[in-house]
């Protein structure tokens, strides 16, 4: 008999003794308690430096493009070490934040400045689909399952892909796709609003997976930067797509 998950995410988070066969998970457990007020802590961060940054605009100015690539470089190596040392991901995981708290600080300084009420109106969004996907989640009118996995990552592969071809050709001055109607431009960043979303139940089912098999407390930590991760995109991708909506009604 073995109580090992089998699911292969949680495999990677999971700290287990081997003994006379069985597995035991060694030390305290993760909770949804835990999960959530590491969460608000990573949100609380990056809430804070975005405001700081949004209260002092000119102040920042000269540095915003510096701020906002070393953020994103930051962050994206933050996930990565994050993964691959689960011990330090606490420090990565509040790393994150931090960066993101620059970037999306910065983004959402100079979208606002040019389209006023705009970044409280993604803010609202992202947060009621949140609460929308969670309250569906928990009430099981969404279900995460091994064929909602496999759609969701064969899509984002296409998505990764597409994005990586896109980048290597534009050193060339080669345009991979370029889409000047705005139905086209809104349906497509729709899509991703939706993958984004897919993201958010994904961590919701892992976070149930991962309290359900009792796995290490410091595992809360990971959880929440999978939660961070998606909620930043889901808000840039709704930033996104207010801005277009924005500027057809504009013009």
């Amino acid at each position: 008999m073995e109580f090992k998950s089998k699911n292969p995410v949680l495999n990677k988070i999971e700290s287990t003794v081997e003994t006379n066969n069985y597995s035991y998970v060694t030390g305290e457990t993760a909770t949804f308690s835990g999960i959530a007020t590491k969460t608000g802590i990573l949100l609380s961060i990056i809430f804070g430096i975005s405001l700081i940054i949004w209260t002092n605009l000119s102040t920042f100015a000269d540095y915003l493009p510096g701020m906002m690539i070393g953020g994103m470089i930051v962050g994206f190596i933050s996930v990565i070490a994050a993964g691959v040392s689960r011990n330090a991901s606490p420090f990565f995981t509040i790393l994150y934040a931090i960066s993101e708290g620059l970037v999306l600080g910065t983004v959402s300084a100079i979208v606002n400045t040019a389209l006023p009420g705009i970044v409280a109106d993604a803010v609202l969004i992202t947060f009621a689909i949140f609460a929308f996907l969670l309250i569906a989640y928990s009430t099981g009118l969404f279900k995460v399952g091994f064929r909602f996995r496999k759609i969701f990552y064969t899509a984002l592969f296409g998505v990764c892909i597409f994005y990586f071809f896109y980048f290597i050709l534009s050193f060339f001055n080669i345009p991979l796709l370029q889409v000047q109607n705005p139905g086209i431009l809104i349906a497509l960043t729709l899509g991703m609003v939706i993958l984004a979303s897919f993201s958010l139940l994904i961590d919701f089912d892992n976070c149930k997976l991962a309290v359900k098999d009792g796995v290490p407390k410091r595992s809360e930590w990971y959880l929440s930067l999978g939660l961070l991760v998606s909620l930043v995109w889901l808000y840039i991708e709704v930033l996104r797509l207010l801005i277009i909506i924005s500027s057809y009604f504009r013009d």
